[in-house]
């Protein structure tokens, strides 16, 4: 254990410079009024910096480390609310690794409503499953070179933590069909092992199947309402949900655009070259907290999110609380997609 020590000192040395000196005194310090404080000063000097460029848009900021959830739509509301439904285009900058699928639905079709013409999404780095979901709504995607979209299938947790796709269960049973239909012999076999399973329903191959189908239905409605013709938004529905065999399957910015199409995803622009240098500030906060090592005169941070306006921003707890809270909180501690 002590031979990698000083390597993880090390690290945690890099991240601290590369986000300035002031910042590795703040997180040294650990005052979390201070680090807030200038988090959302530099944010705010950002805006300004772009602001003639990005005078149509009312920004939104969607940066969340942790899964998407009801809480962060209701976050999206109040941020889009503080302006006038329809004055501006709505330009989201979109940094997350899934979630639920229903706030996902809601919060693309609450961007929808709120434009005035366009909805943007800029995606710098990863926004994968759900918030692929999310993207599916806007008029296009401006992607960077580190930007990744994935596939839109159902997850489900189990009680020792591990995520699953819904497809593997269905592509099991008809693994195991195959194997009986090419060696009858083997019936006798997998009816005792499935018979003995007390884990296994036969009404849960149901429950996968609709909620794939259903998955398709929430990516047609939402590439319908991004102005989509129905027949394109089936087919690229049906091709995110199932075509690809791995959920955690990285589609860059070339693939997204055979898919979308060039039209759909913008690799240069205004609204991305802003959504890098935002996410280069966000993304070096979330990393100096997550490096802080609680000594007794400081605290332990798991990260940053901003999920509405630069008046939004919040420090999360250390992962060990989180996960506790959540498990007091509610059964359904890790989300079905």
């Amino acid at each position: 254990m002590a031979k990698n020590e000083p390597k993880e000192a090390s690290k945690t040395k890099t991240i601290l410079a590369s986000t300035g000196p002031a910042w590795a005194e703040l997180f040294a310090e650990g005052d979390a009024d201070k680090i807030l404080g200038r988090l959302r000063t530099e944010l705010s000097g950002l805006l300004k910096k772009w602001s003639r460029r990005l005078q149509r848009y009312n920004v939104v900021f969607y940066y969340q480390p942790e899964f998407m959830t009801d809480d962060d739509t209701d976050d999206i509301y109040r941020a889009l609310k503080r302006g006038p439904a329809g004055e501006k285009d709505v330009l989201m900058l979109l940094v997350s690794g899934g979630g639920q699928t229903q706030p996902a639905y809601q919060i693309s079709k609450l961007c929808r409503d709120w434009t005035k013409n366009r909805f943007i999404v800029g995606v710098p780095r990863q926004a994968y499953a759900a918030a692929t979901l999310l993207c599916l709504g806007a008029d296009a995607v401006h992607m960077g070179p580190l930007g990744n979209l994935g596939p839109v299938d159902t997850m489900y947790s189990y009680t020792n933590g591990q995520r699953v796709s819904g497809m593997a269960h269905i592509h099991s049973l008809q693994t195991i069909t195959r194997w009986v239909t090419e060696s009858p012999a083997s019936q006798a076999f997998w009816t005792e092992i499935l018979s003995k399973d007390e884990t296994f329903n036969y009404f849960d191959t149901g429950i996968y199947e609709r909620e794939e189908e259903a998955s398709v239905q929430w990516a047609e409605r939402l590439l319908i309402a991004g102005k989509s013709d129905p027949d394109r938004a089936a087919k690229i529905a049906k091709y995110l949900t199932y075509e690809y065999k791995s959920h955690g399957f990285v589609i860059d910015r070339n693939e997204a655009t055979d898919i979308f199409g060039a039209a759909s995803v913008v690799r240069s622009s205004n609204e991305l070259a802003f959504g890098e240098e935002a996410y280069d500030l966000i993304a070096s906060v979330d990393k100096g907290l997550r490096a802080i090592e609680p000594d007794g005169n400081n605290i332990g941070y798991g990260g940053v999110k901003v999920v509405g306006t630069i008046d939004d921003i919040v420090l999360l707890p250390p992962p060990v609380t989180r996960s506790r809270k959540k498990s007091q909180d509610s059964e359904l501690d890790e989300p079905p997609n």
